[in-house]
């Protein structure tokens, strides 16, 4: 019950989402085609010569038997005295090409089968899907398209997967803008929901870079299918594509509660949209959280964003552990010197020395800048003597030099009271 609540609270996060109607491509029927149609579906059936027909039962009886090669002999042989005869044979042998994998010959004898226009309406419009299904699965995914629409145009019927189809065939090709009105279309005549449909929508419309449009698909695919997690992973992506982070955020938060977040990408995107939404206690802790798990590995990327996001959330501490591990890791500088100052930040001076020595014991070229460190450090802890030192240090570098100079009459006066020799 928890899972269903949480994810019906999910359709309040965004006021924007909504159901859009769509423009979808459709057969549209003249009168005329309407009677042509009626004319074909009611049209006396038509039997094969006396020829033919011996041949096709001779046929069928070896088909039954599994022996698919010699009944296309013996089809091959056969002559058939009409139109009719020749397309009811064409269409046959087509048929048991197709069965044993010859898509080229099933294709050639389909649309011999089919150049006529005699055969029944059922053998017609089942021998024209049977061609667009042999070109698809051939990847001649233009002619399979041209196929399925004369399908269409043939049994004037609105069905939803030859749209899909045929959307599918223009996808294959690159063609997504032709794609989309085809699955408006499926969409429009399925009796259910499906999901190809609006996954192949969805992907049409990232391909053509309208995301606004992406997003309404994956809006709508969160609605119909809720317990679909990937969809909603989508959803959150698309959120940002489009850089509203707040909307982003609340998405994979209710995708997190639900339980749909299981990859390694899953769980650093909650984290970095945390820290895009300015709440970097839970952009660290969600990443610290599966790194321990060990579902995020551990690396340098990670265990600086841990601890920059613990630094800005001012848990000093945290920061100052994490930049440890970094420096461990990496052996660093940089990651030694601000482990010394989340450890100044919380007044552990010690530890922060220690920081700044093997700071500069690894790299020469920020040395001022850590000596200043370094003198604030003895400074906190009374130590003049050492903060004067470091303060000479810090002089030597020409970015630290005039500070080092102010500070270092505060030092001298203060040793000066407390009658200290410097």
């Amino acid at each position: 019950m928890k899972k269903l609540s949480l994810i019906s609270s999910a359709l309040l996060v965004a006021a924007s989402i909504s159901f859009s109607v769509p423009s979808f491509a459709q057969v549209t029927l003249t009168d005329a085609d309407r009677a042509r149609i009626e004319e074909r579906k009611n049209r006396r059936t038509t039997l094969p010569g006396e020829r033919v027909g011996r041949g096709v039962t001779r046929a069928l009886e070896l088909y039954n038997e599994e022996k698919v090669d010699e009944a296309l002999k013996i089809l091959l042989e056969v002559r058939g005295g009409s139109d009719y005869d020749n397309a009811f044979l064409a269409r046959f042998i087509g048929t048991l090409y197709a069965q044993i994998g010859n898509t080229t010959e099933a294709i050639k004898y389909l649309e011999q089968a089919l150049k006529p226009d005699v055969l029944s309406y059922s053998d017609h419009s089942a021998s024209l899907k049977l061609v667009a299904d042999l070109l698809l699965q051939a990847e001649k995914f233009n002619e399979a398209a041209r196929n399925y629409e004369a399908l269409l145009r043939f049994t004037g019927e609105n069905d939803p997967d030859v749209y899909l189809r045929i959307a599918s065939a223009y996808v294959q090709t690159q063609q997504h803008a032709k794609a989309l009105p085809f699955v408006d279309a499926a969409i429009r005549y399925s009796r259910d929901p499906n999901k190809s449909h609006y996954l192949l929508k969805m992907g049409a419309h990232y391909e053509l870079k309208q995301y606004p449009k992406a997003i309404e698909t994956a809006e709508t695919m969160v609605q119909l299918f809720p317990e679909e997690r990937q969809y909603w992973v989508y959803l959150g992506q698309f959120y940002t594509l489009v850089e509203d982070y707040q909307k982003s955020l609340s998405t994979y938060q209710i995708a997190y509660a639900n339980g749909f977040l299981e990859s390694e990408a899953d769980f650093r995107m909650l984290g970095q949209l945390y820290a895009n939404n300015s709440i970097p206690y839970k952009a660290a802790s969600i990443y610290e959280k599966y790194l321990k798990s060990g579902k995020i590995k551990k690396d340098r990327t990670m265990l600086t964003a841990i601890a920059s996001n613990y630094q800005a959330a001012r848990e000093f501490a945290k920061a100052a552990q994490y930049y440890g591990e970094l420096a461990a890791l990496t052996n660093e500088a940089e990651a030694y010197r601000r482990q010394g100052m989340a450890f100044m930040a919380i007044q552990r001076y010690s530890d922060a020395l220690k920081a700044f020595e093997a700071t500069l014991a690894r790299d020469s070229s920020n040395a001022g800048r850590v000596h200043m460190s370094m003198a604030e450090a003895f400074l906190n802890q009374d130590k003049l003597r050492e903060a004067y030192a470091s303060l000479q240090l810090a002089k030597r570098d020409s970015a630290t030099s005039r500070q080092a100079t102010n500070y270092e009459g505060y030092v001298r006066e203060r040793a000066r009271i407390k009658g200290i020799t410097l």
